[in-house]
C-alpha cells in the first residue's frame, strides 16, 4: 500500500470550556462569603449590572405564604420540595452555545476532599422570580434573626491589649522590639509556638537573652502569656501567686504523669503527703491553662446556612435555600437602551455587548447554581429522613455517587455543590459534607450501617461503661457485633482514637484514680 497524503472528512464531538463556563463551574464549590465578593467585583466591572435594591418586605410576605401553604398541603403533596417543583416557577433562558455544568471536569478543578470526622456545628429561602434576576426574602423560618450583634462580637483583642502594656513596661528599647514581635507570634491562647533558637537567630543575639526577654514579657497580664508550653504557663501563674516550690516544680514538669491518672506514681517524685498533693492539685485546677482567650482576637462571625430545613406540620421535610446568602442582581435594561441609543463607534458597542453578555451569564450561572443547590440537598433531605427525625444513630451510609446517580448528574458536580456549603435543620447546621459517610455492612442481611452512627455508638457505649468494668476494644467489638453489624477491632481502635478516646488502661486510671 503507498503512503501517500491524502484529505479525509471526520465527524466528532467535543465540549469546549469558554472561561465563562469554567467560571461557572468553579462557583459551584464557591461559598456563600465567597459567591458575595465574587458578585461584588462582578457588579463593580460590569456597568449593566446592579443590586436589586427593591423592598423585601413584598418578598418577604410572597415567603411567608408559599409557606404555609407548603405545611397545609394535602397527605398527597406532603413531600420533600425537589428541584423539579423549584424549575417550574423560573422562565431563565439557557443559552444553546453554553455546555451544562454537569459535567466531569476533574482534569480542570480538584474537588475538595471529604474528612470523615463526627461532629456539628452548634446550631443556630430562595425564591426564582423568573427572568433573568435572582431575588430574596427573609421567610419566617424558624431560627434566630442573623442580627448584626449575632454576627459578630467586637472585643478587644489580645494583641491590643498587650500592645498597651508594652509602652509602659520597664524594659530597654532593643528588648521591646522584640516583645513586639513575641505579640505578633502569639497564639489565640497566649502562647508562643516559635522554638526559641530560631526566634533568636531571627532576632539576632542568644538563647539567653530570648529567655532573658520571655522572662520579662511574662510578667505582663493575663498572667500566663508568652509560655511555650503548658507546664510553664502554669509555672508563670504559680510564681506570680508565690506558690511556686520544689515540689510544684516536679509536679509542673511532669503533668503527661496527671493526665494520665499516674497519680501514686507522681506522688512520690514530688515527696509530699496525700493531703498535701491533693491540695496541689486544686491549686492546678484553679489556674487558668489558656489565658489569652479571656480577649478577643478578631471578629468572629457564625455559620451561615445556604439551606434551611423544616419539618410541616404535617410531619413532612421540605428544603428553601437562604435567600440572605445570595447576592441579589439584576441588570439595568433601562441604562441599556439609554446607553445603547448613544453609542455609534464599533468599540463602544462591542464594550456594550460584552457586557450584555456577561450580565446575562452572571445571572444565568447564579440561577443554576441555586437550582443545583437544591436539588442535591433535596435529595440528602430525602435519604437523611431517619437522622432528621430520629438522631444521629440513624445516619444513612450514602456517597456522592448516590446522590449523583438520582439526581442523574455527574459525582464532580455533587462534589462541588456539597463543597463549604452548609444546611440548617432542627438538630443543629451541618456542612454538607457530614451526611456522606463509609458504609459498615451486617453480618445477616444486606443492610449497611453509618460510619458515623458506630462512632456514635462507640461513644455511646463508652460513656456508660462501669468504672470498674472498663470496656475494652475487644469487648465494644463483641457488643456492637452482637446487635448483627460487622465491624473488626481495629476499625472500633480507628473509630475510638478519631474521637480522642483513650484506650482501656488509661480510661480506667481516670474512672479510678488511687492515691
Amino acid at each position: 500500500m503507498a503512503l501517500t497524503p491524502r484529505l479525509d472528512i471526520k465527524q466528532s464531538q467535543s465540549l469546549v470550556l469558554t472561561p465563562q463556563l469554567q467560571q461557572a463551574i468553579k462557583m459551584l464549590q464557591l461559598s456563600s462569603a465567597e459567591l458575595v465578593e465574587f458578585v461584588a467585583e462582578e457588579v463593580e466591572q460590569n456597568p449593566l449590572l446592579e443590586y436589586d435594591e427593591r423592598d423585601e418586605n413584598e418578598d418577604r410576605r410572597n415567603a411567608n405564604n408559599e409557606d404555609k401553604q407548603s405545611q397545609d398541603a394535602s397527605p398527597e403533596e406532603e413531600r420533600v420540595k425537589t428541584a423539579d417543583d423549584f424549575l417550574q416557577q423560573s422562565n431563565s433562558v439557557n443559552d444553546q452555545n453554553d455546555a451544562p455544568l454537569d459535567t466531569d471536569y476533574s482534569e480542570l478543578y480538584d474537588d475538595n476532599s471529604y474528612s470523615d470526622n463526627i461532629g456539628a456545628i452548634p446550631s443556630q429561602n430562595l425564591g426564582l422570580n423568573g427572568s433573568n434576576m435572582i431575588t430574596g426574602g427573609a421567610g419566617n423560618f424558624d431560627f434566630a434573626e442573623n442580627s448584626a450583634e449575632q454576627k459578630q462580637t467586637a472585643a478587644v483583642s489580645l494583641k491590643s491589649h498587650l500592645e498597651e502594656q508594652l509602652i509602659l513596661l520597664q524594659a530597654e528599647s532593643y528588648e521591646k522590639v522584640i516583645i513586639q514581635y513575641l505579640i505578633g507570634l502569639m497564639d489565640e491562647a497566649g502562647y508562643i509556638n516559635e522554638e526559641t533558637n530560631l526566634i533568636a537567630e531571627r532576632c539576632g543575639c542568644s538563647v539567653e537573652d530570648i529567655d532573658r526577654i520571655f522572662e520579662i514579657a511574662q510578667t505582663m497580664e493575663p498572667v500566663g502569656v508568652f509560655a511555650r508550653s503548658l507546664g510553664e504557663c502554669l509555672k508563670i501563674q504559680q510564681i506570680q501567686a508565690d506558690r511556686y516550690d520544689p515540689a510544684m516544680a516536679i509536679f509542673l514538669d511532669n503533668l503527661e504523669m496527671l493526665g494520665e491518672r499516674k497519680f501514686n506514681e507522681l506522688r512520690r517524685l514530688c515527696k509530699v503527703g496525700k493531703e498535701d498533693f491533693l491540695d496541689m492539685i486544686e491549686e492546678i485546677k484553679a489556674l487558668n491553662p489558656k489565658p489569652g482567650l479571656e480577649f478577643g482576637e478578631e471578629i468572629v462571625y457564625t455559620v451561615i446556612p445556604d439551606v434551611y430545613v423544616k419539618k410541616s406540620n404535617k410531619g413532612s421535610w421540605f428544603v428553601e435555600l437562604n435567600n440572605e446568602s445570595l447576592p441579589k442582581v439584576l441588570m439595568n435594561n433601562r441604562y441599556l437602551n439609554e446607553i445603547g441609543d448613544r453609542a455609534t463607534k464599533k468599540e463602544d458597542k462591542d464594550y456594550i455587548d460584552e457586557c450584555v453578555a456577561k450580565a446575562n451569564w452572571l445571572v444565568r450561572a447564579l440561577d443554576q447554581r441555586a437550582r443545583t443547590i437544591l436539588k442535591v440537598s433535596s435529595e440528602l433531605v430525602r435519604l437523611q429522613k431517619k437522622f432528621l427525625d430520629d438522631g444521629i444513630q440513624y445516619l444513612a451510609p450514602i456517597n456522592l455517587k448516590t446522590i449523583a446517580e438520582a439526581i442523574e448528574m455527574h459525582e464532580s458536580t455533587v462534589s462541588r455543590v456539597t463543597a463549604n456549603k452548609y444546611i440548617a435543620t432542627p438538630r443543629g447546621i451541618f456542612e454538607m459534607k457530614f451526611f456522606f459517610t463509609n458504609a459498615i455492612g451486617s453480618l445477616d442481611s444486606d443492610n449497611q450501617y453509618s460510619s458515623k452512627s458506630i462512632k456514635y455508638k462507640i461513644k455511646q457505649l463508652i460513656d456508660d461503661e462501669d468504672p470498674k468494668k472498663i470496656l475494652s476494644d475487644d469487648k465494644i467489638v463483641e457488643i456492637i457485633r452482637a446487635e448483627g453489624i460487622d465491624i473488626a477491632r481495629r476499625t472500633v481502635a480507628k473509630y475510638r482514637e478519631s474521637l480522642d478516646i483513650p484506650s482501656s488502661i488509661i480510661r480506667r486510671r481516670m474512672k479510678n484514680p488511687v492515691l
